[in-house]
């Protein structure tokens, strides 16, 4: 058999050249890729094997990878393997139960100030002693509490201790529109605000404590409507709420509103033109069903939000602006969002960011501290007994040269979170040490069941409620410790009085 010679036949020192070609500009790559990687955007680094990788003469397991910032990419799960990483105090694969039985992280006060949060402690000890009053919490933070995740388990269980139902005020302008417990829908009339984190204008973002808003355009005639719909999901209880609110302004003219159910109509009412900001609340006297809120008129009513609450016990409202690094509150409009903090009537602010800061990288994270201290100085300016608990970054990795690791910065930006919280007299709980620290998103990542995402960034389901079991299990100690205290006192003044007599 003879091999016939053409034009397409390839030559055995062809294919050699090609292989010799292609190795020589990998390994003219490995010399001159830098070892931190090259930065392809804000949210995408390239990184490639050193020379000592590729000549296997590292003990790490190489890949070219994408180390990706979550603030915008979200739940990517690209590496399913666990991969070479250094050492946590977890073990990686590690269970829920090794997590809990890691010791309990205190919350942190400012010296001097150890009563940071009295006035929220005596107010969840007045209802517990049986006053009938509502108690509003804002729970603050990024898109880790996007679809209520950490809020809805806090809220729970403070509900079940304390009274209260319901989920609190939703935002009609959510920037990723998830709730388990209730769909909100919207007539496309409806015009909607630019979210904080984006506004880049120097007049002042007409908002209120939820950071966004709806309105009406100005136009002779509308017709509009807000659709409440209650979910059925068997992880969630039912949502129960007894009263619907609105906070709003109407300006121009007046406008029309009516509710209904399917079966009936249980509120309307002609709201006036009215610069000021007002809360219009509807009784729905324990009504389950759907309800429907319909605007007529030439009215321009601009809604800041909607809250299905409890008539008492205590509100929790889940807050979650994507992208934001909790600084974004000084460019609301002051006026606006003061009066929006006295109607609802907040009595404690989590303020939960700090992994949008991450990926930036810097030696000093100072004009972060200041910043953050801006935006607290700002609440408790404008709500002046507010107590305000300021929760640190959560442990975040990235892969570098292979070996995935926390980021460098991450203690950094968790001690200017403290000192900005210290400066302004609030409290403080530090998430990365409660959840492991260093590497501890690695193992919880690669956890069973799953307790993060395999971005090492954003917690999962099980494991955003694993982070509030954690929290609420610091914050309740204190909180008995509180009452306990409250009831010696208690108990010390009336064994006086009865000795005076």
């Amino acid at each position: 058999m003879y091999l016939v010679k053409t034009e397409e036949t390839v030559r055995l020192s062809e294919i050699l050249a090609g292989m010799i070609l292609v190795f020589s500009l990998l390994l003219f790559t490995c010399l001159l890729f830098p070892a931190e990687g090259i930065r392809l955007s804000s949210h995408f680094t390239l990184t490639f094997p050193s020379l000592q990788d590729a000549l296997g003469l590292s003990e790490r397991n190489v890949r070219v990878a994408f180390t990706i910032d979550c603030s915008e990419v979200g739940f990517s799960n690209f590496f399913n393997e666990p991969e070479q990483c250094e050492e946590s105090a977890l073990p990686v694969n590690c269970t829920p139960e090794q997590v809990r039985a890691l010791p309990v992280q205190p919350i942190e006060y400012p010296q001097g100030r150890e009563d940071a949060l009295n006035d929220i402690m005596s107010e969840l000890t007045a209802l517990h002693s049986g006053n009938r009053e509502l108690v509003r919490i804002l729970h603050y933070g990024d898109s880790q509490l996007e679809a209520d995740r950490i809020t809805a388990y806090l809220r729970n269980r403070l509900q079940e201790d304390f009274g209260g139902g319901g989920v609190g005020y939703v935002s009609l302008n959510p920037q990723i529109p998830i709730n388990p417990t209730v769909k909100i829908s919207m007539s496309p009339e409806w015009e909607y605000s630019v979210p904080a984190v984006k506004y880049k204008r120097s007049t002042p973002l007409r908002v209120g404590h939820l950071l966004s808003s709806v309105r009406l355009p100005q136009r002779q005639q509308k017709t509009a409507w807000i659709k409440i719909e209650r979910r059925a999901i068997k992880t969630f209880p039912a949502l129960k709420f007894s009263r619907v609110k609105l906070l709003l302004t109407n300006t121009s003219a007046p406008i029309f509103l009516e509710a209904k159910t399917p079966s009936k109509t249980i509120f309307s009412t002609t709201i006036p033109p009215n610069a000021g900001l007002q809360e219009i609340n509807l009784n729905m006297k324990q009504s389950r069903e759907n309800l429907t809120l319909h605007f007529r008129g030439s009215g321009c009513p601009e809604i800041f939000g909607l809250a299905l609450d409890y008539n008492t016990g205590v509100a929790v409202d889940n807050i979650p602006l994507r992208s934001s690094s909790g600084i974004d509150f000084v460019k609301a409009n002051e006026l606006l969002l003061g009066e929006s903090y006295k109607l609802i009537g907040a009595k404690f602010v989590i303020m939960q960011f700090g992994a949008n800061m991450v990926p930036q990288v810097m030696e000093s994270y100072v004009a972060y501290e200041e910043q953050l201290h801006r935006q607290l100085a700002l609440i408790k300016q404008l709500i002046p007994k507010v107590n305000i608990l300021v929760v640190g970054v959560s442990d975040m990795a990235r892969r570098s040269g292979g070996v995935l690791a926390s980021y460098p910065n991450i203690v950094k930006i968790r001690n200017a979170q403290r000192r900005a919280a210290f400066r302004a007299g609030c409290a403080f709980w530090d998430t990365y040490e409660a959840m492991g620290g260093k590497n501890s998103i690695i193992s919880w990542a690669y956890a069973r069941p799953m307790l993060a995402t395999k971005d090492f960034c954003h917690f999962s389901s099980d494991g955003a409620t694993l982070l509030a079991e954690l929290m609420y299990r610091s914050f309740s100690r204190d909180v008995r410790r509180y009452m306990a205290a409250h009831e010696a006192e208690r108990a010390v003044s009336l064994a006086e009085h009865s000795t005076s007599k």
